[in-house]
């Protein structure tokens, strides 16, 4: 399907695939769909999808791999991500058979360049998420409370279970000047994380999937993003945060450190400790009229300086010309 030329030097296509990723079918389908590509006779395949089972091979064997480059997202797979063994023989065997690699963050990079030597490897970070402005009357944070916000698919690895414990603790140590607001889809909210929450009056959940349109609201309603993930390559989510410049409160792996300086464009806590993710949320609680601004400041000119999309398109520019 085309959509409307969006400009003179612009043409986007639409192919809807009509089978499950398991279904047999989807080989000739997804040769059907290199072929289509192959058809364009374009100067670069730039590849972000991997098209399991069947994508990586056909690949493999009829795209010019010198003109192919592949994005690896996770180069290294979270622990506890939705299907990790397929995500690593995935990404094993694009490491092994494709050469132009492109990953998100220095971390990503360190990884591949360990594992595998002679890659070209275009290391770009992932451009800001807008959701567009929140509605004036949305924008409003409430009085008298800090809000701390957790969106997102919720999985096992982003550690949902150690934030409901942190403001349990918080609620025990009698704060009751927060709001911890809960956003995004989970298969087992009522089984494994609904018994958690002692004192539902400081949670606010929606626990449902965000619709576009919706997120924009949320972060303007909130004060601090809150990621107490175990393990990750790089966030998406993290992105969120940045566009609205929301300062994030994040476990301290390394992962995160290349965004988020620990009492300067964010807060870090130990990973997987929910004790001092609670002293960390109960320091913002006590400090938050002194730090917030410069919180914010600091943030902003981060992402001026390292993450603006002039910088980031001057990185894909320069790898695409190279080859």
């Amino acid at each position: 399907m085309l959509i409307p030329d969006p400009g003179d030097n612009l043409k986007i296509e639409f192919v809807h695939e009509r089978y499950r990723r398991s279904d047999p079918r989807m080989f000739f389908s997804d040769l059907g769909t290199v072929r289509r590509a192959k058809s364009f006779k374009p100067d670069l395949y730039y590849i972000s999808g991997f098209m399991y089972p069947w994508g990586l091979l056909l690949q493999k064997l009829l795209l010019p791999l010198d003109r192919v480059v592949i994005a690896c997202h996770n180069v290294s797979t979270p622990k506890g991500a939705s299907l990790s063994w397929l995500a690593r023989i995935n990404i094993g065997f694009v490491l092994r058979n494709f050469r132009n690699i492109q990953v998100f963050s220095k971390s990503q990079r360190a990884v591949l360049e360990s594992r595998y030597k002679n890659k070209n490897v275009l290391e770009a970070p992932l451009a800001l998420k807008d959701y567009g402005r929140p509605a004036e009357s949305e924008a409003a944070r409430n009085k008298g409370f800090v809000r701390f916000l957790n969106f997102g698919i919720i999985r096992d690895y982003k550690r949902v279970d150690l934030l409901i414990e942190a403001g349990c603790l918080l609620y025990e140590h009698g704060f009751r000047n927060f709001r911890i607001l809960i956003a995004g889809s989970c298969l087992e909210w009522e089984e494994r994380y609904a018994p958690l929450i002692k004192y539902p009056e400081v949670f606010e959940l929606d626990i449902r999937r965000i619709p576009n349109e919706d997120v924009a609201a949320l972060f303007a309603r909130s004060d601090y993003f809150v990621m107490p993930y175990q393990d990750i390559a790089q966030s998406g989510a993290m992105t969120v945060a940045f566009q609205y410049n929301l300062p994030v409160i994040v476990s301290d792996l390394p992962q995160f450190k290349e965004f988020v300086e620990d009492g300067k464009t964010g807060l870090c806590f130990k990973t997987e400790d929910p004790v001092a993710l609670a002293d960390k949320m109960q320091y913002v609680l006590e400090n938050h009229n002194a730090i917030y601004a410069e919180l914010k400041h600091n943030q902003q000119v981060f992402v001026q300086e390292y993450l603006s999309l002039d910088s980031i398109v001057s990185r894909y520019r320069e790898f695409f010309d190279s080859l």
